[in-house]
């Protein structure tokens, strides 16, 4: 689950973009369902079933109640969740030790107590029958909440960064103290201690008041030079798995090739690195955060950062056909398609974008779609090979394919990998950013006044389900079928791919 400009990373856009093409597709006899995009706090939230680990519910958001189907995966900021999970509470626990069910979450502002900062949920889907039901659904504390500065200092005990303006030397310590006050702290929310101390450690041996479900992604990293390098916060002044040796010496601390050959002209070789490790945070570093307001114990009315995602101002870059490789998305953009309906006009487009960075710009970098068939079995869809820039932001890979083409079916999830490695080595995957789906060309048209449906039916795993149950980590879990009731757009069948084809299923 989650960026160097984390403002893409953190921040899932609402769904309804500007659509660019339009694409003449047969039309069906079918009345279109209107659509919504709603983001605001969540007010209200219920599980029907707590015994179904599928369970649906309800939302209430911007005063309006939404159904969230039986089915549903919530993309939380580093990972999925069922609702069933959601109200495990903030120590959910790992499979097959879960937490039992709790009558609240406690993520709505109804729930007693209300949480201390409200969280909010972004939800788009289709009204059938008069009733809301959610297709996409993702929950943060502040979907945009971004913060930013200088490393002034590390505690280790902690596993704190204090974040503020630059420390500089021959500070006076009243001028220190004033600024260290005025400094964010920040911890990473880290409960398998992938990126530094474990949650557990950094409290004196007192409980975590971390949130497990707003945890970094263990496997995507989220800490991350802007290369895409992997970063951590020491545990110890000698953290074998975050060496201070994986860090040139100044002047070449904050760009340097990880590596006995340089990867490009201004990155220095620094032969000491091991590239499969981590990079510490250093003081001095400026780095952009996101994550949770946290209550500070002991300390009524303070706060700290729970972080869900850290960006270093670093350039860390791996030798010249060296494994591993690192690669990292910043963006990821998806258009659903989505067949017209009589006497409707609309624009819609199937334009796919993405941006990210490898540390070795002397390779190629395969961009995938991840899809997901009925009988639950995964398949890689290639739909590039990028060659990274040589200049400017090297080691940066863009690409914004074609509106007018057909990249059906619709995925979840996205995947970069080094041009030649196998799967599961030197690679990233992680959800799609934001979808697009079809907009009105004649504003209040008989007929279609209102906004255009989410095509849910190219959305293949929402609407034949197949999706085994891997939160938590459990595995061997049920299939998740369908979205359940279902947010029909109005069409019964998916659209079909460009050379005639079923996009579903699989």
């Amino acid at each position: 689950m989650t960026t160097h400009d984390l403002a893409h990373r953190s921040a899932r856009r609402t769904a309804a973009g500007a659509l660019l093409a339009a694409l003449a597709w047969p039309a069906v006899a079918q009345t279109p369902n209107p659509s919504f995009a709603l983001i605001g706090h969540i007010e209200q939230l219920q599980l029907d079933q707590p015994g179904n680990a599928l369970s649906g519910g309800k939302v209430r958001v911007k005063g309006v109640e939404v159904t969230l189907p039986r089915n549903l995966l919530l993309t939380m900021p580093g990972q999925y969740l069922t609702l069933n999970d959601l109200f495990r509470g903030p120590h959910p626990g790992t499979a097959p030790a879960l937490a039992p069910v709790r009558p609240q979450s406690g993520l709505a502002l109804a729930d007693t107590p209300a949480p201390r900062v409200p969280f909010e949920i972004n939800v788009i889907g289709n009204i059938v029958n008069g009733e809301y039901i959610a297709a996409v659904a993702r929950i943060f504390q502040v979907e945009l909440g971004i913060g930013a500065g200088f490393v002034r200092a590390i505690d280790l005990a902690k596993g704190e960064l204090l974040v503020g303006a630059r420390p500089e030397a021959g500070e006076s310590p009243a001028a220190k103290a004033a600024r260290d006050a005025a400094a964010a702290r920040v911890r990473l929310n880290d409960p398998e201690g992938a990126y530094g101390k474990r949650n557990a450690d950094k409290f004196g041996g007192g409980a975590s008041p971390l949130d497990d479900r707003f945890s970094v992604d263990p496997d995507n990293p989220p800490v991350v030079a802007l290369t895409g390098f992997p970063m951590c916060i020491p545990r110890s002044a000698a953290d074998p798995q975050c060496p201070a040796s994986n860090r040139a010496p100044a002047p070449d601390a904050t760009r340097f090739t990880c590596g006995p050959t340089r990867a490009e002209a201004s990155s220095p070789a620094h032969p000491g690195c091991n590239p499969a490790l981590k990079a510490p945070v250093l003081v001095g570093d400026y780095v952009s955060y996101a994550g949770n307001l946290v209550p500070q114990p002991g300390m009524p009315g303070r706060f700290f950062i729970g972080a869900h995602a850290l960006g270093v101002q670093a350039g860390i870059y791996t030798s010249p056909g060296a494994n591993p490789a690192h690669v990292y998305i910043e963006e990821g953009l998806m258009g659903m398609l989505g067949q017209p309906f009589p006497g409707v006009d609309q624009e819609e487009t199937s334009r796919f974008r993405t941006v990210g960075f490898t540390t070795d710009p002397s390779r190629s970098v395969d961009v995938f779609l991840v899809d997901v068939a009925p009988d639950g079995s995964t398949r890689e869809r290639r739909l590039s090979t990028l060659a990274p820039e040589q200049a400017g932001q090297i080691g940066r890979v863009r690409i914004t394919l074609p509106s007018k083409a057909n990249f059906l079916a619709v995925t979840r999830e996205m995947r970069l990998r080094v041009a030649g490695q196998p799967e599961g080595r030197s690679e990233y995957t992680a959800p799609i950013a934001e979808y697009i789906y079809p907009e009105p060309t004649r504003f209040g048209q008989r007929g279609a006044a209102f906004a255009l449906p989410v095509p849910v039916e190219n959305f293949c795993v929402l609407a034949k389900g197949g999706e085994p149950l891997a939160t938590l980590g459990r595995s061997g879990g049920p299939a998740l079928g369908p979205l359940d009731p279902y947010p029909n757009s109005g069409h019964p069948t998916a659209q079909p791919r460009a050379d005639g084809s079923p996009s579903c299923p699989l």
